[in-house]
């Protein structure tokens, strides 16, 4: 359903300040690069396609290898990524089920005509896959 996700970093040097209005590059790992300037508060917002896994970013002077992706389905905290990617907002992504969570959880089974309990139950699970797409 989705083609892309967003990479979004904050960077910062080694006293706390942030790397803003900083040239940067991103390449993926086909090797397409994406340039750009970090905003002023040192954020980086860029779409990247679903299936990265890797990617290298200069900035400052500097490489960093990055790995991304998102936890499991099953975990809390891969159901908070994919449940705020889908609008249902669950608050900070931190594995905690609490009342946020339990309250996008019941609005996504409600809009999915699963039984509403607020838990990340296995059919709660299969449909985030199907909705999400991973």
């Amino acid at each position: 359903m989705l083609g892309e996700r967003w990479l979004n970093l904050e960077l910062r040097d080694s006293t706390g300040a942030p790397l803003g209005d900083r040239p940067y590059v991103l390449v993926l790992a086909d090797g397409t690069r994406r340039e750009g300037t970090l905003s002023p508060e040192g954020k980086l917002h860029e779409a990247v396609p679903r299936d990265t896994e890797r990617l290298r970013l200069y900035v400052a002077e500097r490489c960093f290898e990055l790995r991304v992706g998102l936890p499991p389905v099953d975990s809390v905290a891969g159901a908070q990524e994919r449940l705020n990617h889908l609008h249902y907002f669950v608050g900070q992504i931190d594995g905690d089920a609490g009342r946020f969570t339990a309250g996008a959880l019941e609005r996504f089974q409600r809009d999915q005509g699963l039984p509403v309990t607020g838990q990340l139950d296995a059919a709660t699970v299969r449909a985030l896959r199907e909705v999400h797409g991973s």
